[in-house]
């Protein structure tokens, strides 16, 4: 189990691939197995980093207060602690406002965000409400019951069910509740128009607690592509994971290869159109220095 120091706290990682880097972030309460599959996909063509977040998963806690800042900065020490330059990143989630306090405060260091099931700030009630309920449970230290629902809900068989909820329990619910008051509080909506890199929607077209809060993101960020995932929910990285790896490989393909790649997806590897996302309407990335690519297999 990789470990590293960031900013005080004992970090565990797990690196694998080669390529392009992609940074996965994990929502509140739950850890970065719930990326096991996307990880695990995209690893063959691409450099993939998951970790937790203090006090969750097998990360340790700290005494700081939790924000989303502190998280989006946590991001940034990784990359620096193994040698990443450039990423991109991707978030499930509520997850999203650390993407999007990332994409704003280091722009030279986040190439662009793929935000799955993501929302800017919790305004619609369903989610406000559900965070608010997770709240309430992780300040009671309620780390069974958290565990126990957030696993059910998301696994798709009992292997991963008993993964996930192992690694719930192994977090602090006091950093739990932090990170939930952080996303309550977190007003990302004023950011979106200074963030200039380019950004990925995906929602399932069955999503009921985020796919609501898309037009608000799609109507602040100057650089941004949708694409809709016929017949799933919200719970992408798990039960979408195939078409989830698909759109967000080729919408780094495109950025970083530009015409070649948009073309070669239309024609066969890639049936965009089923998803609603042209590649071809966006603007090729800007070079950076990728750090030399390494492999923690």
């Amino acid at each position: 189990m990789p470990l590293l120091h960031i900013n005080g706290v004992e970090t565990h990682y797990h690196l694998q691939g080669r390529g392009r880097t992609i940074i996965f972030l994990h929502p509140p309460c739950m850890g970065s197995r719930v990326f096991t599959y996307l990880r695990n996909d995209l690893a063959q063509d691409h450099r993939v980093l998951a970790f937790d977040f203090r006090g969750h998963g097998r990360s340790a806690s700290s005494k700081d207060r939790l924000s989303i800042a502190m998280l989006a900065e946590d991001v940034i020490r990784l990359m620096n602690e193994l040698d990443i330059g450039q990423a991109y990143l991707c978030s499930y989630a509520l997850a999203s406002m650390v993407a999007l306090q990332a994409l704003d405060a280091y722009p030279d260091r986040v190439r662009g965000a793929a935000l799955l099931s993501g929302a800017a700030e919790l305004k619609e009630r369903r989610p406000k409400l559900e965070a608010k309920l997770s709240q309430i449970a992780s300040a009671f230290g309620a780390k069974g019951l958290v565990s126990f629902s957030r696993s059910w809900r998301h696994a798709d068989n009992a292997e991963a069910f008993y993964r996930m909820r192992s690694e719930m329990r192994a977090g602090d619910p006091n950093k739990w509740k932090e990170y939930l008051d952080a996303c309550l509080a977190f007003k990302g909506t004023e950011r979106l128009p200074r963030i200039e890199k380019p950004v990925l929607l995906l929602y399932g077209e069955n999503d009921k607690r985020f796919a609501p809060q898309a037009r608000e993101l799609q109507k602040g960020l100057p650089e941004v592509s949708t694409a809709w995932i016929p017949r799933a929910d919200d719970r992408l990285p798990i039960h979408s994971a195939d078409a989830s790896a698909q759109i967000i490989r080729g919408w780094i393909a495109a950025l970083e290869e530009g015409p070649r790649a948009s073309a070669r997806m239309r024609e066969a590897e890639y049936p965009s159109e089923t998803y609603g996302f042209d590649p071809s309407e966006l603007n090729p990335a800007e070079d950076g220095a990728d750090s030399a690519y390494k492999d923690y297999r």
